[in-house]
Formats: structure tokens, C-alpha cells, sequence
């Protein structure tokens, strides 16, 4: 009797390692798919390298906006950047950050900004965190606080995930740039201009 026992203990052991082991595949498909997907508008670009160190470098596709030389409206950007060591959000933000290339409009981002951090809360809502040059380094007027607020809403909101977005400075929220803008809700994608 205790010879059976051990023997159903054993099958018992053994058949949960299988099963532990073993799934339907999609988890793994759908993960994939999930990773996949982490561009704008649809533009996965899923070229996968490995690093000297041996970390995984993504490489993805985005769309950023730059106000034309008029600032009457924004145009698209596209871009290819890495994700190594940052999530696709702060990706975008910091491509804006570096300004538009020939022929892809002007800057509009205020000198020194720098990017802290992002995140995206489960309403879809992205925050964006700059240092304090965002707000003592604007010198535009209220055409020029539109095509900011726009190309970093825009930009983002892009991402099928992302509704809108919501400004920090220093980690703390931002009420407006130059009193032109109310930014104490969430700036949803502002269509007018593109």
C-alpha cells in the first residue's frame, strides 16, 4: 500500500511539473504581440539586437510633431529610436526634446528642458515630469504655448493607449505655462492644429 502511494505521489509530482511546464502558447504570442505593438499609429518595427552588456535593444518606430515655421499647425516626425534603459513615452518626449531635423518645422521646446520622468495611469492619462527650464525658459506667447502643449500631447496621445496628458514641473502639477493654456486637467489630443 505505501509502495502505491509513493508511486501515485510520484506520477502526481511529475504531472504537475508537465503541466507547470506547458501552456497554450498564446501567453507567450500574446506577450510577444503586446511588445510588439509599442509604437504609434501602428508603426511596429519589432528589430530586436543585443547589446555588448547582452541586454535587449528594441528599436521602434514613432511619430512626434513640430510646429511648421509659421506655428499655424504641426507637422509629423518620424522616428526610430531604441528603448534600451526607457519606456516608449519618455522616448517620444525626449525625441521632442532634441528638436525637429531639416525640413520637419521648428522647435518650440523652451532651452535647457529636460525630461524627469513619465508614467501612464490605468485611465490612460501619461504624466510628464520636466525640470523647471519648461516653465522659466518659455518665451512664447499663446500661439507658441499651443504648439508646446500640442506637440507633447499629440505626440503621445499617438499611442492607442494614451487619452491624454497631464503636465508636472519639479513633481509638481503645472496650472499653466503662460496663462494662456488651463492645464489642470488633462490636455486630451488636440486635432485642431495637426
Amino acid at each position: 500500500m505505501n509502495q502505491l502511494r509513493a508511486v501515485l505521489a510520484a506520477l502526481l509530482v511529475i504531472g504537475l511539473l508537465i503541466t507547470a511546464g506547458c501552456g497554450t502558447g498564446q501567453e507567450n504570442s500574446q506577450s510577444e504581440q503586446q511588445n510588439n505593438q509599442i509604437t504609434a499609429n501602428g508603426l511596429a518595427d519589432t528589430k530586436s539586437k543585443s547589446s555588448a552588456s547582452g541586454q535587449q535593444l528594441k528599436k521602434v518606430k514613432l511619430i512626434i510633431y513640430f510646429p511648421n515655421e509659421n506655428g499655424e499647425k504641426l507637422l509629423a516626425a518620424d522616428r526610430t529610436v531604441n528603448l534600451a534603459g526607457t519606456d516608449k513615452y519618455s522616448a517620444a518626449v525626449n525625441e521632442l526634446l532634441q528638436g525637429p531635423k531639416k525640413g520637419e518645422g521648428t522647435n518650440v521646446i523652451p532651452k535647457n528642458t529636460k525630461l524627469l520622468n513619465t508614467g501612464i495611469d490605468n485611465a490612460g492619462i501619461v504624466t510628464v515630469n520636466f525640470n523647471n527650464a519648461f516653465v522659466k525658459n518659455f518665451t512664447g506667447g499663446s500661439t507658441g504655448e499651443l504648439m508646446l502643449i500640442g506637440s507633447i500631447v499629440d505626440t503621445l496621445t499617438n499611442f492607442q493607449e494614451v487619452k491624454a496628458v497631464r503636465f508636472y514641473v519639479e513633481g509638481k502639477p503645472l496650472d499653466a505655462l503662460s496663462g494662456h493654456m488651463d492645464l489642470t486637467a488633462p490636455v486630451t489630443r488636440i486635432k485642431n492644429i495637426l
